[in-house]
C-alpha cells in the first residue's frame, strides 16, 4: 500500500519537471526570436498636452436699427355733452304769520262792564261791592276811577290803590265800596271813568245792581274789560 502511493508521487513529480522544462524551453524561444526583451528599457510615458485654446477675434454685433411703425393717430370718441339737470329752486317756507283772532267789540263803550252778585269775601256781616279793571289779556289796568252811587252813597274809588283789596280780589288793579254790616235790598249803580282826561268822562255803559237782602249776593261784583 505504501509503495503504491510513492509511485504515483514519483508520476506527478515527473510531470511537473517536463511541464516546467516545456515552459522554460518556450520561454528562451521567444526571446530567440525578439518576441520578449527582458531587458528592455520601459517606454518614456507620453506628457500630457494641455489644450490652449486660439483666441477668437469677438464678432461685432450689429447695431439695431428699430423698423419705423406707422404713426398711429387717436381717433377721437364721441364727445360727451354733459347735461346740467337744474336743481329744482327751492322757495323758503316761513312760518305763518300769525293773524291775531279778532274779537268782538262788546259795545261801543272803550270798557265793558260785567257784574253778578255772589257771597262776600268776608261772610254774610258785609254787603257791597267791589270789582277788578283789566285789559282784554286779563291784565290789570291800576288808576281807574269807578263811580259808585246809590243806597245813600255816592263816591269814587280807584283801582289798585289799596293793596289789600289786591289781595282780597287777586288783582294788581282791584277796587271795593262797603254799603252796610247786614245783607240788605238795594239797588246800586256803577260806572268806569277815564283817568286821563281833564273831564273823567264815562268810558263804560252805567251798570245798575239790584241787592235781593241775603248773604248769597250781598256782594256785587263787577269786572271792567277794555274793548280795544
Amino acid at each position: 500500500m505504501g509503495e503504491s502511493k510513492g509511485a504515483v508521487l514519483l508520476n506527478v513529480l515527473t510531470k511537473v519537471v517536463w511541464v516546467a522544462t516545456a515552459a522554460l524551453v518556450l520561454f528562451y524561444g521567444l526571446i530567440a526570436v525578439n518576441a520578449i526583451d527582458p531587458f528592455g528599457v520601459p517606454p518614456v510615458p507620453t506628457l500630457a498636452v494641455f489644450y490652449t485654446p486660439t483666441p477668437v477675434e469677438p464678432t461685432e454685433i450689429p447695431t439695431w436699427t428699430p423698423t419705423p411703425t406707422g404713426t398711429v393717430t387717436p381717433t377721437p370718441g364721441p364727445t360727451k355733452t354733459r347735461t346740467v339737470t337744474p336743481m329744482p329752486s327751492v322757495t323758503p317756507t316761513f312760518p305763518p304769520t300769525a293773524t291775531p283772532t279778532p274779537r268782538v267789540t262788546r259795545s261801543a263803550w272803550p270798557f265793558t262792564g260785567e257784574a253778578k252778585l255772589q257771597s262776600p269775601q268776608y261772610g254774610c256781616s258785609w254787603t257791597g261791592v267791589a270789582g277788578v279793571v283789566q285789559d282784554l289779556d286779563g291784565n290789570p289796568l291800576k288808576g281807574y276811577p269807578v263811580h259808585i252811587w246809590g243806597a245813600g252813597i255816592d263816591v269814587v274809588v280807584t283801582s289798585g290803590s289799596d293793596a289789600r283789596f289786591n289781595t282780597i280780589y287777586g288783582s294788581q288793579a282791584a277796587w271795593e265800596q262797603f254799603f252796610d254790616g247786614s245783607p240788605k235790598s238795594m239797588e246800586v249803580r256803577v260806572q268806569l271813568h277815564d283817568p286821563y282826561g281833564s273831564s273823567h268822562s264815562p268810558i263804560s255803559e252805567e251798570l245798575m245792581l239790584n241787592f235781593p237782602g241775603y248773604c248769597g249776593g250781598a256782594l256785587g261784583y263787577v269786572v271792567f274789560t277794555q274793548n280795544h
